[in-house]
């Protein structure tokens, strides 16, 4: 179910399970195909450039404006490559205590299974529960942290390089991530963060390979509520195919909470936005969120009616 989304229509329609409140937009006339607004650009949709050539992929160079090219990235059921639904239910009854025969489903260990059932997703799938009885982080406006940035409402990034760091900012909460390219090691008991520590390489000219450790444990890695302890180490593998398109690849590894590494994102398409787009504005707004509750979000709280 919609949780608390005030953003344009033609990405409500895309994402009714956002628990996202940006700040009030409104919807630029020109959303496909056209030429784009100057401010609060709309990425065109892919049949815009499906098939289109592209010249060569520049070498060792991840810059520039990306935006998710498979509707806008919304991964409301869990992560891409384990959305927690069952097969042939695109949008099952929620509530159930676990994952049982999801089409994908993950290798959990015991404490991985318990602490999964321990967190009430609000959104879609197999699992979730109406908005009152939810303790999913975002609700309550908490930020999103990594990897949850990239595997539920992966939209439009930008990205550059210095000699020492890729910079990565992303629409979802206006995060903005460091990717160390200086040589620096990973911290081997680190204070925890949102975002973790980053450090990335090439390991070749067209591919850059990014370790991230260090997440609180209070995030969640998706929109399904699947968990991860202070163990969590991700990886992600951006591929420059050519000059207009990128792949990234998704690794999660977390040995406290499953049984092996698995794919999130696998080859997930990125595309080259013109160096004019203009990023909208996406913030988790408390009050915003308070007034949904008020004139919204508390009806589903209201006792049932008996017949």
């Amino acid at each position: 179910m919609l949780k608390r989304l005030a953003i344009p229509a033609i990405v409500l329609i895309a994402g009714l399970t956002s628990a996202i409140i940006p700040r009030a937009q409104t919807v630029p006339a020109k959303a496909s195909g056209d030429e784009a607004d100057k401010w609060n650009s709309v990425p065109p949709r892919k049949s815009a450039y499906a098939g289109k050539k592209s010249a060569p992929a520049p070498v060792r160079d991840l810059s520039g404006i990306w935006d998710a090219t498979t509707d806008f990235g919304f991964q409301a059921k869990g992560a891409n490559e384990h959305p927690a639904v069952l097969p042939g239910q695109d949008d099952p009854p929620g509530g159930a205590p676990n994952e049982n025969g999801i089409i994908h489903p993950l290798p959990y260990t015991p404490l991985g299974e318990a602490t999964l059932e321990a967190h009430k997703p609000t959104g879609v799938g197999v699992r979730s529960v109406p908005a009152v009885l939810g303790n999913d982080p975002l609700d309550i406006c908490d930020p999103i942290g990594f990897p949850r940035m990239e595997l539920y409402e992966l939209r439009t990034i930008e990205i550059a390089q210095t000699a020492n760091q890729v910079i990565y900012l992303n629409q979802m909460q206006s995060v903005w991530r460091i990717i160390w390219t200086d040589g620096r090691k990973l911290p081997e008991d680190p204070e925890p963060r949102f975002k973790g520590y980053s450090v990335g390489k090439w390991i070749d000219d067209y591919t850059f390979v990014a370790e991230t450790v260090g997440m609180d444990e209070k995030t969640w890695i998706d929109n399904a509520g699947r968990p991860h302890s202070k163990d969590l180490r991700v990886e992600e593998r951006f591929h420059r195919v050519d000059h207009d398109n990128m792949e990234l690849t998704v690794t999660i590894d977390d040995p406290q909470m499953y049984t092996q590494p698995w794919l999130a994102l696998n080859k997930f398409p990125l595309h080259l936005q013109p160096p004019d787009f203009d990023i909208r504005e996406m913030f988790c707004s408390p009050s915003a969120n308070a007034e949904y509750n008020r004139q919204v979000g508390d009806d589903s709280a209201a006792p049932t009616p008996q017949k």
